[in-house]
């Protein structure tokens, strides 16, 4: 795989953006099965640093510089503006990562390295197919991946190589589980529910809009419900994750790399864009839909229709577009209803 980084350009869209030949570091047991976002990245892992400074204080994709020094990546693309700064003397730029590559664009590189190994990567995504003695398997579905006991797997339904359903969970008639998509014990899906599709990501490069790929799948915990034609998607390099005991309506759409916690309920068309965080005990009503990259703090609501755009804290109740507390929107309402009376 090293060989190829540096004899193949696979960044290959004009001359302008050929690999860097320098390699700077190369360690000589580096093997790369996988990918995981820079904090979490391991020896075997490939991701990538958006900062341009070992010496900022927090880089622009949002982590502290201090955590270079414990980055553990197998592989990591970092601009090509660090190079100087890697080779001056004293700059040790992460020192347990196995493989650093400079770049001139190092969101393009990676997506570009998952472009390019997709079909390794999905070879390796989960065990061989298994199906328990118990589960019940409808014949007209189609069972690439492993299912537990006692589970019940209806017609039409589709179980992709790598996704894993726990001991009795239920999928009612069509349900789609893509790749990398793990399942917990007791959940049941809803007919037409879709879990670990590609999100809506796009980035530009050059003048054009281009698709993410989200391979790192959907971890969902233990006894979920999956209302019908609702969607899940999956995340870029950490999976969208939802936990215990969560419950959703009809046409909900969870959107790539969020995280859910526990008990936490949304009615029928809510949404949540990507990399949102929702704590535990949280309620979305029906319509309701939350901007990305926010926080909705545990035990909070969000009232029919409402238009969530910044992070809310613990236990507020909030309502309207856009969404404010609950009591200050209601007593707006009353003044502007006051005021066409006049």
């Amino acid at each position: 795989m090293l060989d190829w980084l540096k004899s193949e350009n696979f960044l290959c869209d004009n001359s302008k953006d050929a690999l860097s030949q320098v390699v700077l570091k190369v360690a000589p047991s580096t093997e790369i099965t996988g990918f995981a976002s820079v904090d979490l990245a391991g020896p075997a892992d490939a991701s990538f640093w958006l900062g341009d400074s070992v010496k900022s204080e927090t880089n622009s994709n949002g982590y502290s510089s201090a955590l270079l020094g414990s980055l553990r990546a197998g592989l990591l693309f970092v601009p090509a503006g660090l190079l100087a700064q890697m080779a001056s003397p004293g700059a040790d730029f992460a020192p347990s990562v196995g493989c650093v590559v400079p770049v001139e664009y190092p969101y393009h590189a990676m997506v570009r390295f998952l472009e390019r190994f997709a079909g390794e990567l999905a070879e390796n995504c989960g065990d061989a197919p298994f199906v328990a003695e118990s589960a019940r398997v409808h014949a007209s579905a189609v069972v690439e991946g492993r299912v537990g006991e006692n589970a019940v797997v209806g017609p039409g339904c589709v179980v992709m190589r790598g996704a894993t359903l726990g001991a009795n969970c239920v999928l009612e008639a069509n349900v789609t589980v893509y790749p990398n998509v793990v399942v917990g014990e007791g959940c049941v899906f809803q007919a037409g529910a879709v879990i670990g599709s590609r999100g809506f990501g796009f980035y530009e490069y050059e003048g054009v809009r281009r698709p993410v790929p989200h391979l790192a799948g959907v971890r969902i915990g233990r006894e979920c419900s999956f209302g019908a034609n609702m969607v899940v998607a999956a995340g870029f390099l950490s999976p969208t994750t939802i936990g215990d005991k969560c419950h959703f309506d009809s046409f909900v759409q969870v959107a790539h790399n969020c995280r859910l916690g526990n008990n936490i309920y949304m009615a029928s068309q809510s949404g949540l864009a990507g990399s949102v965080t929702v704590e535990d005990d949280v309620e979305l009503a029906g319509g309701a839909q939350v901007a990305g990259h926010l926080t909705l703090g545990k035990g909070c609501r969000i009232a029919a229709k409402a238009g969530v755009t910044k992070s809310i804290p613990a236990g507020r109740v909030v309502s309207g577009f856009p969404a404010e507390d609950i009591e200050v929107w209601r007593r707006s309402m009353v003044r502007l209803r006051q005021m066409g009376k006049k």
